[in-house]
């Protein structure tokens, strides 16, 4: 993956595999590497099950991989000397404030374990972003999942990391729960804090990453740029364009296959170019487009990347 900036977090080539002796061995990740540029906000995609949150605990120290190294800020992270305390804030799916006291004592509790001296003003500053003043005399135990997302997202913002890791943010939470979350984390974004957000839903990272990877049985198979890939994948591939029916003869003569389309009165045209040639002999022929539908998105990447064989 080419990038600019020089990566915050890197993973070179890492393995690792559960079990073993009397079981046999699980192979969880297989040579993952990636990295994750300073000020970026990369989304982690893949399938449940594809070892994104394997790859977030050995970030965190939580897991030390059986081969290849886990570096944050230049420094090589394992379960012996983990490397995050307060630079890193973190939100994982399983996230639990303790149940018994309120939001007000949690996140509190949460400033003590990291060292905030302000204390005052650090609840002010993380109450008002992650919105949740309404909520600080609740107990946790009775918070809704997306309260409770919230919540767990204002402690991790506590002294002001600079890199914010979110696992399956979305996780649980209800449509509109999930569209107040997903307007949280673009405002966040556009801190120009360096974010990792691991999700298999495509919706947690579409609007919001400037980085994407896809995550297969354990190895990154597609990473970049954004909005590189997708203009690559758009020069690469023809998008869908349906022209009308009394336009077959044209086609004929320009060459160009085409199929019945789903909208009446139209056809589909199926000749394999990418989009800057088929329109320009679309011009050629006098044929005037009547609907064109791209095919290069977010999905189409995710789709393509992990359709392709996995490894064995």
């Amino acid at each position: 993956m080419t990038t600019t900036a020089a990566p915050i977090l890197r993973f070179d080539d890492v393995h690792l595999v559960f079990g073993g002796g009397l079981r046999p061995p699980v192979w969880v990740l297989r040579g993952l590497t990636l990295d994750v540029p300073a000020g970026s906000v990369m989304g982690l995609l893949g399938p449940n099950g594809a070892g994104k949150t394997t790859t977030i605990s050995c970030m965190l120290g939580l897991l030390e991989p059986t081969t290849g190294s886990v570096h944050l800020w230049g420094q090589r992270v394992s379960s012996a000397t983990p490397r995050h305390g307060r630079s890193c804030g973190v939100l994982l799916e399983d996230t639990r404030l303790p149940p018994f006291l309120s939001v007000h004592a949690a996140l509190r509790a949460t400033c003590a374990l990291r060292g905030v001296e302000k204390v005052a003003s650090e609840l002010e500053r993380v109450v008002t972003l992650a919105g949740v003043a309404d909520l600080l005399s609740r107990r946790v135990a009775v918070l809704s999942k997306g309260q409770a997302r919230r919540v767990g997202l204002a402690a991790a913002l506590i002294a002001d990391p600079p890199l914010l890791v979110l696992d399956e943010p979305s996780a649980g939470l209800d449509a509109e729960a999930r569209v107040e979350f997903e307007e949280l984390i673009r405002a966040l974004r556009d801190e120009r804090r360096t974010m990792l957000i691991a999700s298999h839903l495509l919706g947690d990272v579409e609007a919001s990453c400037s980085h994407i990877a896809v995550v297969v049985d354990g190895r990154v198979v597609l990473a970049g740029r954004a909005h590189e890939l997708l203009a690559e994948a758009r020069r690469a591939r023809a998008s869908d364009v349906h022209v009308d029916v009394a336009c077959t003869a044209q086609l004929d003569a320009g060459e160009l296959g085409y199929e019945p389309s789903r909208y009446p009165g139209l056809v589909l045209i199926r000749c394999g170019l990418p989009d800057d040639e088929l329109f320009a002999n679309l011009v050629s022929l006098r044929v005037v487009p009547r609907r064109v539908e791209p095919r290069a998105s977010v999905l189409s990447l995710y789709l393509d990347a992990t359709r392709k064989e996995r490894p064995t």
